[in-house]
């Protein structure tokens, strides 16, 4: 055997052994994420980046860390746009990486859907808007990010653009009581009560124990019947 075939065979079983070790690291961060403990995953999951920062893998247990760790802040009343910024950067690596991957892409969207969700809490409705409007860009079935988009358009008097999304969501699922709802918010605001009521009343039969869509319901058959006389 020549040195240069030998070399050869030894890059190709240091390769091997480093695939088998990038697994079984993986296997233990997967593990210690799923036993919510995301420090010792992260450090993990880092440690592979080092060593292998094309790993979409790696990159997506890093951001799902950041993830809990996101959600953990929230729940101690610590909630920050911030704090989703890591996951988001390490998600956008690995579908960067991977960009087929339904899951990677799912959970992306899902990212940006929660920074949006912090946006809008905070008042800052046009960066929601952009960031919900990105995650329909990784994700096209998601109807609480189209239903978010279609209530910030609403609270802006784009009714335009508030009812596409609100269809977008039924298109989706046509027994979303809640965007059936919107769509009777959209017609009442613009006075045409009628519609409204068609809408309430949907929302009310496929949700009848919300005495929220029922109220609104009277309130447009009323001003219905007030308007046709």
């Amino acid at each position: 055997m020549g040195m240069r075939t030998f070399l050869f065979l030894l890059s190709s079983l240091l390769l091997i052994l480093s695939q088998c070790t990038q697994q079984q690291d993986l296997a233990q961060a997967n593990a210690l994420l799923s036993a919510g403990d995301y420090l010792a995953a992260r450090a993990i999951y880092s440690g592979i980046v080092k060593h292998h920062p094309e790993s979409p893998v790696a990159h997506y247990g890093l951001g799902m860390s950041w993830c809990a760790e996101a959600m953990y802040k929230a729940n101690l009343g610590m909630e920050d746009a911030s704090n989703w910024y890591p996951a988001i950067y390490h998600m956008t690596v690995a579908v960067n990486r991977a960009p087929n991957d339904a899951r990677f892409r799912h959970t992306l969207a899902v990212l940006h859907f929660n920074l949006g969700t912090v946006y809008k809490k905070q008042g800052r409705a046009d960066e929601a808007i952009r960031r919900l409007e990105q995650a329909t860009m990784y994700d096209t079935t998601l109807i609480k990010v189209f239903n978010l988009l279609g209530a910030l358009y609403h609270e802006k008097h784009d009714f335009d653009k508030a009812e596409y999304w609100y269809r977008k969501a039924l298109d989706e699922q046509p027994s979303y009581a809640m965007a059936h709802f919107n769509m009777g918010a959209i017609a009442w605001a613009q006075g045409e009560f009628d519609s409204a009521a068609s809408a309430f009343e949907r929302a009310s039969q496929l949700d009848s124990d919300n005495v929220l869509y029922q109220t609104w319901l009277r309130k447009a058959r009323q001003k219905a019947v007030i308007g046709n006389q």
